[in-house]
């Protein structure tokens, strides 16, 4: 059907509120025209804007031509010929942050194609002269969500709403301001290293390096190398420690993923290593008071890093906000090369929220960049989404709990006494005597109960003596 036209009488009126800030987009959505008080309302010139294509994404924070056309960007119903008005946020140049309403008029030519589009900017008060878009309402909605985070927090990078984010917000403001060790927490995806990055960007240690180190991508040697330096190799057991130091530039930051997975002697050296001017943030995807129970992490490294534990919930439990976080991702991949797309349908959004996501916002990521480059409309319907999603088959991904089997006393006692000896046995260096002291027990019932639970009965060391089980310093 042709898109309809609109009549001379409104065009007419519309013109004569040129004294107000104007503006002409072409049917390619470059700005044609502004006039003088687009200029003062923008902070730019026209021969600086003129030329410039609008993309559907919000304005940026530096006040600059490109976070400004994505201000003037039109909504969906008006490129489909109908007049509509949005909600938008202008940042001057200054960086003063200024929200209008602009009202968008759309012209076609005989054979009904777009050639020209109008923008008449008002203020939020002012009589509305064409109907508020439905499709802009979550990109209004997410300008209103950034700036206020620009505002209170001085960043824009950690979208959400509600009591949890707000909490999240005090937490990376707290961490931001201190110097300790910070522990993030959370699911595969739940956004742990953005977390991590905002509170370096934030903190007074900015502008000195934040050293990702990803310790399940490397070997222990090369983990060892890069911590402390080419030229450093672990002592001897038996040997005093010497007080390591962090091979980074002084005020550095050093970012850690996943901690569990550093090796346990390189954790004892970090420990002893924490008093330099480096900053340590952590993160892992595990419990880490499960980890030191199951002796997968120190406890000394433990209780350096809890000082200030920052805990993130997984999509499941964010379903509230996903439709902005859908909506931020959009828009960010907008800004990028790839066909844009202003935004979601209702039945885009209501398929999102049904999903279960198991892998969180890297997920999220992947579905909407996809969706992104698939589609056709100018907002990502629900058939744009891929087939898993549609199909809402995250329960093959995330199965529901089913409770553990019931395991005999007798055997689980077994099991627990088992281990305890592993444990004594390997701490003691095989010294039976050594570990039956460890164990509270005496040597005879160690034997015994070695061989009724059918343990390995190695041989002690002849001449070598155990080590004790804690250090002089304090380092087990």
């Amino acid at each position: 059907m042709p898109s309809p036209r609109v009549s001379g009488a409104r065009v007419d009126h519309v013109l004569q509120q040129a004294r107000e800030p104007a503006f002409w987009l072409n049917g390619e959505l470059r700005l044609t025209w502004v006039n003088r008080a687009w200029e003062a309302l923008t902070g730019h010139t026209a021969e600086s804007a003129l030329g410039l294509t609008c993309q559907p994404h919000g304005p940026t924070r530096a006040g600059d031509l490109a976070g400004l056309a994505g201000s003037l960007y039109p909504p969906a119903e008006c490129l489909d010929g109908q007049p509509a008005a949005v909600k938008t946020l202008i940042v001057h140049a200054s960086g003063e942050r200024i929200w209008r309403r602009i009202e968008f008029w759309p012209f076609h030519n005989e054979r009904g194609d777009r050639v020209a589009l109008l923008g008449l900017i008002r203020g939020l008060d002012d009589p509305a002269i064409s109907p508020d878009s439905d499709s802009h309402r979550l990109r209004a909605e997410l300008m209103e969500v950034r700036n206020r985070l620009h505002e209170r927090h001085a960043h824009d990078a950690l979208i959400g709403r509600g009591p949890a984010h707000r909490r999240l917000l005090d937490q990376v403001s707290a961490a931001a301001a201190s110097t300790v060790p910070v522990l993030i927490v959370g699911e595969p995806g739940t956004g742990k290293r953005l977390v991590a990055r905002t509170i370096h960007n934030l903190g007074p240690r900015r502008q000195a390096p934040l050293v990702p180190l990803e310790c399940a991508a490397l070997p222990a040697d090369e983990i060892e190398r890069v911590l402390f330096g080419p030229e450093t190799h672990s002592p001897p057991a038996s040997a005093p420690l010497a007080h390591p130091r962090l091979a980074f530039p002084e005020g550095s930051t050093l970012l850690i993923g996943d901690i569990l997975d550093l090796p346990r002697d390189l954790q004892g050296r970090l420990v002893a290593a924490l008093d330099s001017p480096i900053r340590l943030l952590a993160t892992t995807t595990g419990d880490p008071e499960v980890a030191v129970r199951a002796e997968r992490l120190r406890p000394d490294l433990y209780y350096a890093l809890t000082t200030l534990v920052i805990r993130l919930s997984p999509a499941r439990e964010r379903l509230e906000e996903l439709p902005l976080l859908a909506q931020h991702i959009l828009e960010r991949a907008n800004m990028r090369s790839g066909p844009p797309r202003s935004g979601f349908t209702p039945e885009a959004v209501r398929t999102l929220l049904t999903y279960d996501w198991p892998g969180n916002l890297r997920e999220l990521n992947r579905v909407v960049e996809e969706a992104r480059r698939h589609g056709e409309g100018l907002l990502i319907d629900a058939v744009d989404l891929p087939a898993a999603i549609r199909g809402h088959l995250a329960s093959a991904y995330a199965p529901q709990a089913t409770p553990p089997p019931i395991t005999p006393l007798d055997e689980l006692l077994a099991q627990i006494e088992r281990r305890l000896i592993e444990n004594a046995l390997q701490r003691a260096r095989q010294n039976k005597s050594r570990a039956a002291e460890l164990l509270g027990i005496s040597r005879p019932r160690l034997y015994r109960r070695i061989k009724e639970l059918g343990l390995p009965d190695e041989l002690e060391p002849s001449e070598e003596p155990a080590l004790p089980s804690t250090a002089p310093d304090g380092r087990e």
